[in-house]
């Protein structure tokens, strides 16, 4: 089960499911926004996924091979960011 508490995303090994949280200032039909996971000591992604934006809610889905592959660790931080056109 994927969890978000707080600013803690918990998403265990090989599992699958979402998380929704609500969307930042405006966008428009084409906009894309980009979860990131990555090790801030080696600067390496981890998981990257790519939805298109809404005006309400952004909601990232995970399936068993987006997660099977992340070596477990406590240090990983996260980031979203949306393009606009891009």
């Amino acid at each position: 089960m994927i969890r978000l508490i707080g600013r803690r995303l918990i998403i265990p090994r090989g599992d699958t499911g979402s998380f929704t949280i609500p969307t930042q200032g405006t966008v428009e039909a084409g906009d894309l926004a980009i979860l990131s996971i990555y090790d801030p000591l080696t600067r390496t992604t981890v998981c990257e996924k790519i939805i298109s934006a809404t005006p309400d809610t952004l909601e990232f889905m995970f399936e068993h091979q987006d997660t099977v592959g992340i070596e477990p660790s406590e240090r990983y931080e996260w980031d979203i960011k949306i393009y606009y056109g891009p």
